[in-house]
């Protein structure tokens, strides 16, 4: 069973009581009066954390990172085992889940106008104009292969997905790959709907029979957004209406039958939290034709960092209405990206939102967007890529960012088959700001946690804290306790073993208990 996620912004921050306690004391004051005297009393104060170990949550999936856009540029690099090392393997953040791009081809294709050559596919399809014929040729994407391959021999892999942004140039409308050249619409017709499936179960076959664990094919990303213009292409990508959606899934569906083949679709990877997630989840899962294929529900977290809210109200919604289906957050990095790489803000940030999108959206995978990013340096001579790592142009020298220790505080100590405890701060430190023209621009908490019960039953809790440095107090049925501590000045030191005790966590730190 899920756990319950009603009342979730109370349960998780005050009991209830307390809250109905101050309001009649103080019926004369309007609510935001209230909540301003709470919050003045609190928000500095001891924290007492309280962990529920009789209502978990289901088994977890595990943590990963998207192939895309950097998988071949690391797999024919001089550095790829260090790399594949730091991010796969049990001594780096032991990821255990891995997006391969099934790219559509714009590095084949001379009609395609991506400059960059990190963000260009080698296709598995080789298409002639001419002959309007084409074939499968399985060397090519050679690098991109060679780096999954190094990855999987770590032994940390036990989910690849295989996911495309667009269909392959020969099936789009205008033969290009970054969208159609009319804003907004899709750039695959209902026609090519079957050759596309056909085309994308070939390919995962391939994987399949070569020993790579699919364990999910995801044929759309981010439909949201319009792609593609006259002439303009910065990636691979294509926007697909509601109804397209439908179609496309059904077609991958019918491959499936068809082939009988061992995997589950995902999807649709909405780009962001919106009213078309809600509605392309309801009908994903209530469609009896495409539900029995439907490995999970997938979302991104983009545009999300500073409203808690809309992943509390998902969160909900999910509990209520899809409850049996796993739910992947399946890409997120800041945008814009306003951390350098070397800054704990960075790190903060991706602590913070992945801290939500477990507790309160109740997530079953988290999933990063990019693994590596070229090294992007601003007007003040600090990097603003958004990777784990960052590197140079061929990857002869990349380094380790802040927001990479981030990732490691989870991915380190909650292996697969944790289950998600139920959590209650004694504070309210809830952070609530809105424009002049009445848009949130803020609505968050100081402290964001999440906590697990490992399969060897140690309780894992991980904190991150924005505010001040705060004495925290434990309540958990475990006696002994070791602390991990990132701060701007260390990354991911053990800072205490022993007795379990109250601790101070640092401002603008992220904290790791791991509970025995």
């Amino acid at each position: 069973m899920k756990s319950t996620k009603k009342d979730i912004r109370l349960r998780s921050i005050v009991p209830l009581s307390t809250i109905v306690a101050i309001l009649m004391f103080f019926m004369p004051f309007r609510e935001t009066q209230i909540m301003a005297w709470y919050q003045e009393k609190s928000i500095d104060h001891d924290m007492t954390v309280t962990m529920d170990l009789e209502e978990l949550g289901d088994e977890f999936e595990g943590f990963g990172c998207s192939s895309c856009w950097w998988s071949q540029i690391a797999g024919g690099s001089e550095n790829a085992e260090e790399i594949a090392k730091l991010l796969y393997s049990k001594e780096g953040l032991g990821l255990n889940i891995y997006r391969y791009n099934v790219g559509a081809g714009s590095k084949d294709n001379f009609k395609d106008t991506i400059w960059d050559r990190w963000r260009q596919t080698e296709s598995f399809y080789v298409y002639d104009y001419e002959t309007e014929t084409g074939y499968y040729d399985f060397t090519r994407d050679a690098e991109a292969q060679a780096f999954l391959d190094l990855c999987l021999s770590y032994g940390c892999i036990d989910t690849v997905v295989l996911f495309a942004n667009s269909p392959h140039y020969s099936m789009t409308k205008n033969n290009k790959t970054g969208g159609n050249d009319n804003w907004w619409e899709s750039n695959l017709s209902e026609e090519n709907y079957e050759a596309y499936a056909e085309y994308f179960l070939t390919i995962t076959e391939y994987f399949i029979e070569k020993g790579v664990p699919v364990k999910y094919i995801s044929p759309i990303n981010e439909p949201n957004w319009s792609w593609g213009n006259s002439g303009y292409q910065a990636q691979e990508g294509t926007h697909y209406s509601s109804e397209e959606i439908y179609g496309i899934y059904r077609a991958f569906v019918n491959e499936i039958k068809e082939r009988d083949i061992d995997v589950l679709l995902s999807g649709p990877e909405s780009g962001e939290i919106s009213h078309r997630t809600y509605e392309w989840f309801e009908y994903l899962y209530n469609d009896p034709e495409i539900r029995p294929y439907l490995g999970n529900l997938s979302y991104h977290s983009y545009w999300t960092d500073n409203n808690v809210q809309n992943k509390i109200g998902l969160g909900n919604w999910i509990e209520e209405n899809t409850p049996d289906i796993p739910v992947e957050m399946s890409e997120w990095c800041e945008l814009p990206c306003a951390s350098s790489t070397d800054s704990i803000n960075g790190a903060l940030i991706q602590a913070r939102v992945m801290a939500n999108d477990l507790n309160y959206t109740n997530v079953d995978s988290w999933t990063a967007w990019v693994g590596v990013n070229g090294i992007g340096v601003g007007s003040d001579g600090k990097d603003y890529s958004d990777g784990l790592l960052a590197a140079n142009y061929d990857m002869s020298e990349f380094y380790v960012t802040m927001r990479y220790y981030a990732v490691a505080h989870f991915s380190k100590f909650i292996p697969v088959g944790s289950r998600k405890v139920t959590t209650e701060k004694d504070i309210y430190d809830y952070i609530y700001e809105e424009d002049a023209e009445g848009n949130v621009v803020e609505a968050n908490y100081i402290t964001n946690m999440v906590a697990y019960l490992t399969p060897d039953d140690k309780v894992v809790l991980v904190i991150s804290n924005e505010g001040v440095d705060r004495k925290v107090k434990f309540k958990v049925d475990r006696d002994e306790m070791t602390v991990y501590t990132t701060t701007q000045g260390a990354q991911l030191q053990e800072t205490y073993s022993g007795d379990k005790k109250k601790i101070t966590i640092p401002e603008n730190s992220i904290t790791t208990i791991v509970f025995e």
